[in-house]
């Protein structure tokens, strides 16, 4: 079975939507296909910072790239496995800008049986011009006896 953009992007939302800290954040997802997903921040004033002129907290940006990173290993998987982060690097290249959304787009290159292999590029209005970051990270695979049945109904859209 081969998972339609839609319904990838359907798999992407249902997961980003099922954790409250991504909610608060308000990320949405722009686009999914097999193996890449792009996720957006939208401009939040709350999440300015006067005092070190800047626009996001590391913080911000790593949960944006780890679950983005995440959700585009949902998009190589033809079905849903929990995979927990193992690792995850982040090359901070340029401040974003303030009056900007802020732009992830994550691809996961490489599926093996234990572990699944990502790259990202954050960015705000053209990826290549200006990007924010690059970031990598590997996903751990526990097989799927580790997913809890209900969770993962939730994701693929089976929950009642």
């Amino acid at each position: 079975m081969t998972l339609s953009n839609e319904q990838l992007q359907g798999r992407c939302e249902r997961f980003l939507s099922a954790q409250p800290h991504m909610r608060l954040l308000g990320l949405r997802v722009v686009a999914a296909q097999p193996y890449r997903v792009t996720i957006e921040l939208p401009v939040q004033e709350r999440l300015y910072s006067c005092e070190v002129n800047t626009y996001l907290h590391g913080g911000v940006l790593t949960t944006m790239v780890d679950h983005a990173s995440s959700a585009a290993t949902l998009c190589a998987l033809e079905a849903f496995e929990l995979c927990p982060t193992l690792d995850l690097r982040i090359d901070h290249m340029a401040r974003p800008r303030q009056d900007q959304p802020l732009r992830v787009d994550a691809e996961c290159y490489r599926v093996t049986n234990s572990v699944l292999f990502t790259r990202a590029t954050l960015y705000q209005q053209d990826r290549t011009d200006r990007p924010v970051a690059y970031a990598i990270a590997t996903f751990m695979r526990p097989g799927a006896g580790h997913t809890d049945p209900d969770f993962k109904a939730l994701i693929e859209g089976e929950a009642p």
